[in-house]
Parts: C-alpha cells; structure tokens; sequence
C-alpha cells in the first residue's frame, strides 16, 4: 500500500514538474512548412527558450473566454535583440478575415525572425531588410536575392503596380502608402516611450496599435486623428513591438502581411533544434543571424 502511495506521490511530483517547465523554461514548436528555410526545414522541431525574455505568466482562461486579462513576464536575462528567431502567439483571432482587431491567438504560433525590434526604423530596397545604422543586411541574404530576381522578372512581365496581385503589396496594403514585398519603408518600430505624430500616414500605419493598448476607436475625421470625440496629434506608446520574418522571403506569411507582433505575444526565442531528418542537424543551437 505504501509503494503504491509513494508511486502516486512521484507521479503527481513528476506532473508538476513537468508543467513548471512548459511555462517558467521551455517548450517544444514544430515547424511544419518552408518560411524559415534553411534556418528551420520543414517537418523540423526545436525547444523555445523562455528564459531569455522571461517567462509570460497571464490567465489562460480569461484569454480563452475572450475576458480582460494581462500578460506579465517572470525576470530574463535577456531581451528580444533584433535577428533573434522567435515563436509567437499569432496576433488576430481569425487569420482569415480583416484584421482591425488585434488579439492574441491562443491556438496558433508561429515562428520567424525579429529583422526589426522597437525603435528600429526599417526598410525593404529591391527585396532586402535594412535598418536605419545597422551596416548588416537582415535575414538569410541569398533567401532575399531570390526573391529579388523572382519580383524582377514579374515586374517585367506587368509592370503596372494597379494589376499587382496581394502577396506584392506590404501592410498596410493602402494605395496613399503603396509599400510591396519590393519596396517598403521606412517604418518606425514603435516601443515603450517612443512617441509618432498622427498624421494620416501614421494613423494608417499606427492605428490598429494605438486601438489595441487604449482599448479604444482611433478614428480618421475632417482631416485629424480623433479619440473618444476629442483631436489627437500625437501618441506614446505603452508596448513594444518587432517585425517578424521568414527567412524563406518568397514563400512566408509574416509582418510584412499580418503587421507588427506586440512583444508579449512572443513565447520566446528558438533554442536548440531537437528533431529533424537530418542528424547532422540534430542538437545544434538555432543561431541568430
């Protein structure tokens, strides 16, 4: 009786540990298409790591309900540097209709690189990632020179933009800004204490961001920014924000469609990579570029 007593005892332990674990220092995400090649291949698995960034800590059942809720991280050693890969909650509910509204998908992660963190003011020239003093060109280059012919040749077969289809045109997608995959930017990152005038150029790009810290309508009328009835001209933001990428630029779902991605919807930074079909590959740290 007692060893069936003290079996239930480490079973239970075990579970605790376990679960202690997936939330305070890592967990396992699977990367199931081409985005991120030849960093991550398909079919390929790694650990996050949590520890990095520290460990978000909110209620999971408020956020499953659709209920207020905040999210809180455990202290790091670290914070998110710009070329680190990290997996992310993706930041609208529905990856299929408009997206006004951000909100933390609870079922849906994914994972790309931080070209951009906030403050970053970014562009894209002929397909390449820049950031305003950074002399390195961001993300896997060869991945973009790629994707640089392929946009060449296309261009030369229809060289009105009017006839582009939607994967040529960047977030916002508004025909004022006309940003593509091509030629995009420049495009201050915002983060905690960084500070945009709204212009309606910012008001296109900073809108659905503001709403999602105030919690209220932003709205574009006679010509000003307006807010709970009363003018805005300019606006601090409270949360920071990265643009994420694949290094697969030709063929991968990320900010330069979908937008920003708020910082606490970042679970963490890519560890070691455990799974593969190609041993040489196995245990081997996912570096940042």
């Amino acid at each position: 009786m007692k060893s069936i007593y003290s079996i239930g005892i480490i079973g239970i332990a075990l579970f605790v540990l376990y679960w202690l674990i997936q939330i305070s220092t890592a967990c396992s995400f699977h990367t199931p298409s081409c985005s991120m090649s030849p960093t991550l291949l398909p079919d390929e698995s790694g650990l996050v790591n949590k520890w990095k960034m520290g460990a978000r800590i909110f209620n999971i059942f408020d956020a499953a309900e659709g209920k207020p809720y905040e999210i809180r991280r455990l202290p790091g050693y670290g914070r998110l540097e710009r070329g680190d890969v990290i997996i992310f909650n993706y930041p609208y509910l529905d990856s299929d209709r408009k997206r006004d509204s951000i909100a933390m998908n609870l079922t849906t992660y994914y994972c790309k690189r931080a070209v951009a963190v906030a403050g970053d003011t970014l562009e894209i020239r002929n397909c390449f990632y820049h950031v305003k003093g950074c002399p390195d060109t961001l993300g896997v280059a060869s991945e973009q020179e790629a994707l640089q012919q392929y946009v060449r040749v296309f261009v030369r077969e229809k060289p009105d933009p009017i006839t582009w289809p939607a994967w040529m045109r960047c977030c916002p997608r508004d025909s004022i800004i006309g940003w593509t995959i091509r030629d995009m930017g420049p495009f201050l990152i915002p983060g905690k204490g960084v500070s945009v005038n709204l212009d309606y150029k910012n008001w296109l790009l900073y809108r659905r961001y503001i709403e999602w810290e105030t919690k209220r309508k932003l709205k574009w009328q006679d010509s000003i920014a307006i807010m709970d009835n009363r003018p805005v001209y300019d606006y601090t933001f409270t949360e920071d924000y990265c643009f994420a990428a694949g290094d697969h630029a030709i063929d991968s779902k990320d900010s330069r469609y979908f937008g920003l991605v708020p910082e606490k919807f970042i679970v963490g930074t890519a560890g070691i990579r455990w799974k593969s079909s190609d041993r040489k590959r196995l245990f081997k740290a996912i570096n940042k570029h």
